[in-house]
């Protein structure tokens, strides 16, 4: 038997069994935990929408199956409405930031640039307010009332809910071809 080939085998194993045991066995499992909801309820609870942003203001309510501007009773454009309330049912947060805020204004909240109330069919309301884009512009500040707490929600998200006021879900007339 050869006692050098038996030694640089031992070597070897010994260089791969450090190897694993100081880096593959060290790493820890990557989280799949999915983001926790900013708030939650169901479709079907919702009845009345709220959105103020920079001073200007929408309503919408839901009449039997439709939803309508609330001071017209006219239908929104469901292409620009479909998802609008699953979007409200709880929007995912990006992370809490902090557990108890004293000073919100830093973070654009006092006052808020945008308010979205979600009034529920038992009488409940949920408002929160939308405040200033974080650094990396990829998420806003936000609160819930009643809650002390400071999340991230998407930027994207905040965009969705501000444009229902800045650029309303009217139903246009349809383009008629002229003879």
């Amino acid at each position: 038997m050869n006692y050098r080939l038996s030694f640089v085998l031992l070597v070897m194993l010994a260089v791969v069994g450090g190897y694993v045991l100081l880096f593959e066995l060290q790493k820890r499992p990557e989280s799949n935990q999915a983001a926790p909801w900013f708030y939650d309820v169901s479709y079907d609870e919702i009845r009345v929408i709220e959105i103020d942003h920079d001073g200007r203001a929408e309503k919408f309510e839901i009449v039997g199956n439709t939803w309508v501007f609330q001071h017209t009773q006219e239908p929104v454009d469901l292409e620009r409405w479909s998802g609008i309330p699953h979007l409200l049912t709880g929007p995912r947060v990006t992370r809490q930031v902090m557990e108890a805020v004293e000073d919100f204004t830093r973070y654009g909240l006092d006052p808020p640039r945008t308010r979205i109330t979600v009034n529920l069919d038992a009488g409940q309301s949920i408002v929160q307010a939308l405040g200033a884009l974080t650094p990396d512009g990829s998420a806003v500040y936000a609160r819930l009332d009643g809650s002390p707490g400071l999340f991230l929600l998407p930027a994207s998200w905040a965009d969705v809910m501000r444009k229902l006021v800045t650029e309303p879900p009217i139903v246009t007339g349809t383009p008629t071809a002229e003879s």
